[in-house]
């Protein structure tokens, strides 16, 4: 049916005190209380501030969702709390990188139920208004979700419990406030007239802005969600969904169209190409979702990106951290959130076997994805501890432990810069894959950085150390004595030159390391005024290799 509405202490600071808690299970569990979201459609924008392709919209979709559980569920109207509550999140898929570009947008509130037949069981319908009976089904409206009438801070709402205190809320206030003698009394201030004058231009809807829907190449996808009071944790995977769309500007406003494809679960599983794992607190606090696409190697270097989605923890994420080999190298470390705004953007550092992310006043809330992202010569490994700190202090463990994707395979390990005049070239492994596994053919090394056509040699060393051989110029072996022969090529054209390391698919060398380095003729070189030497890199060969060295 379609209604027509009359319109801290952070993580940080309890870590260094030593603060502690036992974990507590979800203290307002209904037993057989099961809410599912079983489509999302009609994705549209509605009121708009700005002008294009400088301004921003309001955008809604159309909800359903049944009751396969056994317990009929509480839709009633503010100002009771037994209801459920409608959120929506609007992300980007571009350029490797997953994004939201919708603002913390505020949350529908419902305020009744259909009772339609459904696939979810036997409806036995109209049943109680104020319910979703078991079996049955219920629709909200898009333009319903940009209407103020039925909108509330998301800052007010529980999401791990599922609850709202009416008594002082903005529905109790008003917008403008009520006189002094009417707030907090638990009585609607906001009526109608309120919500209209909201209504009639951008105000706390969920927003997008124009720049954000004019990226080339990018996918666009709507995420809508319930929270239900007292749904056990186990069974919200169900209550949330999103469906892909296009969008097209058609000069007064945003013609959006449908994607085919609905699918339940956390919008960041749409990345095309990444893995995503997920954990709650330990029965104490909301589930965490962490997404992660690696890249590469390019010249030796993965590219790492992260989107962690906080589907309904309500203490937020106040640290990132992950661990990483401690003789990898660690670049390029990024983050984005929401706001757009420097000033509290998360400070990030790799410090020994652990890369961090934190921040001290922008937690990741509810219904909110930031992203991070780095640079490494480590290669991902799978089924490796990743810790997501609480940013508010609380009953339970500070911090959610999830399994996941981290740097962690140093199989070739960089050994130092080389030197070069007027640069030095670097060498790095290539193949597929990229590492001296036993049987690997297409394993190779690249010197890179070099001269076009040039006469360039590869040497090796089994006797790990490093001797100078004149200022800035290392050469990475303990001793000169004990350096091969080199394997003479010529750089081609754009000054990469290759040599071919077949690896042999036999047991003698599991384990084995070897230290290799190039080097280039060139007069002014750095060594001697005729020559250039790479940086140097480890190679360590087998199938049965730790990570870390």
């Amino acid at each position: 049916m379609t209604r027509f509405s009359s319109a801290s202490f952070v993580w940080i600071v309890g870590a260094a005190l030593g603060f502690s808690s036992l974990a507590s299970a979800q203290s307002n569990v209904i037993p057989g209380r099961d809410l599912m979201l079983i489509n999302t459609w009609a994705v549209a924008q509605f009121q708009r501030i700005g002008t294009y392709p400088n301004g921003a919209g309001a955008m809604g979709a159309w909800t359903t969702v049944c009751n396969p559980g056994t317990a009929p569920i509480s839709f009633t109207a503010p100002m009771s709390p037994a209801h459920a509550y409608i959120h929506y999140l609007v992300c980007r898929e571009s350029n490797g990188r997953f994004v939201q570009i919708s603002n913390w947008g505020w949350v529908k509130h419902t305020f009744g139920s259909s009772n339609d037949p459904s696939g979810c069981g036997t409806c036995a319908g109209p049943g109680n208004f104020n319910q979703v009976e078991v079996g049955c089904s219920d629709t909200y409206a898009n333009y319903q979700a940009v209407d103020h009438y039925w909108l509330g801070p998301p800052e007010e709402i529980n999401p791990w419990l599922g609850t709202w205190d009416p008594v002082c809320s903005h529905f109790d206030r008003g917008e403008p406030q009520a006189p002094a003698s009417q707030l907090c009394d638990g009585v609607r201030s906001l009526g109608s007239q309120q919500a209209n004058v909201l209504n009639s231009t951008l105000n706390h809807q969920v927003r997008v802005a124009d720049q954000d829907l004019i990226v080339p190449g990018a996918n666009y996808f709507f995420q809508s969600g319930y929270l239900c009071p007292g749904e056990p944790e186990l069974n919200r995977l169900n209550n949330v969904g999103s469906r892909q769309f296009t969008s097209v500007w058609n000069g007064t406003s945003w013609q959006m169209t449908d994607g085919v494809n609905f699918i339940n679960g956390p919008i960041v599983q749409r990345w095309n190409g990444s893995t995503m794992t997920s954990s709650p607190n330990a029965g104490d606090d909301g589930r965490f979702y962490v997404a992660v696409k690696v890249t590469g190697p390019i010249n030796g270097i993965y590219h790492y990106e992260y989107a962690v989605q906080n589907r309904d923890n309500k203490r937020g994420l106040g640290a990132f951290r992950l661990p990483v080999c401690p003789t990898a190298q660690v670049s390029n470390m990024g983050f984005r959130d929401i706001d757009q705004s420097a000033a509290n953007d998360w400070t990030s550092a790799r410090i020994g076997s652990q890369i961090s992310f934190s921040t001290v006043s922008n937690p990741l809330r509810w219904n909110c994805l930031f992203n991070f992202w780095f640079d490494s010569d480590a290669a991902p490994l799978i089924g490796q501890g990743l810790s997501l700190d609480q940013f508010d202090i609380g009953a339970g463990a500070l911090t959610v432990n999830v399994s996941g994707t981290a740097p962690m395979g140093l199989f070739n390990a960089t050994l130092g810069l080389g030197c070069g005049n007027p640069t030095a070239p670097t060498l790095c492994a290539t193949g597929n894959p990229a590492r001296a596994s036993l049987g690997n053919a297409t394993f190779a090394l690249e010197s890179r950085g070099n001269p076009a056509s040039v006469a360039c040699g590869f040497v090796f060393s089994t006797l790990e150390g490093s001797t100078v051989l004149a200022t800035g110029c290392t050469l990475y072996s303990a001793s000169t004595s004990s350096v091969s022969a080199p394997f003479m090529v010529f750089s081609n054209p754009q000054g990469v030159a290759s040599l071919p390391l077949s690896i042999p698919n036999d047991v003698v060398f599991e384990g084995m390391r070897m230290d290799f380095q190039s080097f280039n003729i060139q007069a002014g070189g750095a060594l001697l005024g005729n020559f250039n030497l790479s940086s140097g890199l480890r190679i360590r060969i087998g199938n049965l290799l730790s990570g870390c060295p």
